[in-house]
């Protein structure tokens, strides 16, 4: 599971951490007082995320990796984000971001369009409260162009 650690002991050959180190990663009985883990499924963190904040990072990303990887995205290519404020929605933000897709997301609350505003995707938030306001939305959004993947992190219909 997905664990943020003070490394005590470990094996040679491994370059990118050292004993005393903070790290997270994927451990195996990350809950236990003791774990341990492969160092490949480690890397060290810095001061500037809590222990809390850097459990929730591993399978985040691993999820949007994967997922994405499955899609194929090729640079430009537009994608919709569902729950864009959550964990996976965040992340997916900035992984496509990073390799070219231009992301829109949908989202209920108001705060939470802002929020996103705020985080680079002002102008491309849906409603996902109003299917109304979402089709229309997504109509002006990809003019007449193809939606070429969408990411579902929710585990429900909504």
């Amino acid at each position: 599971g997905d664990c943020a650690v003070h490394i005590s002991a470990m094996g040679t050959g491994i370059p990118h951490l050292k004993v005393g180190d903070a790290a997270l990663g994927h451990g195996l009985a990350a809950l236990a007082s003791l774990s341990k883990s492969d160092a490949r499924l480690m890397a060290a963190i810095t001061d500037s995320l809590s222990f809390e904040q850097a459990c929730t990072l591993p399978t985040t990303w691993c999820t949007v990796h994967m997922s994405l990887l499955a899609a194929r995205p090729a640079s430009g290519h537009d994608v919709l984000l569902h729950a864009g404020a959550g964990g996976v929605g965040l992340a997916s933000q900035e992984y496509c971001h990073f390799i070219g897709n231009r992301a829109m997301a949908d989202v209920g609350r108001p705060y939470k369009h802002f929020y996103l505003h705020k985080m680079g995707l002002a102008g491309r938030t849906l409603s996902s409260r109003d299917g109304g306001a979402f089709a229309l939305g997504a109509s002006k959004l990809l003019r007449s162009g193809r939606l070429r993947f969408s990411l579902n992190s929710l585990s429900a219909d909504f």
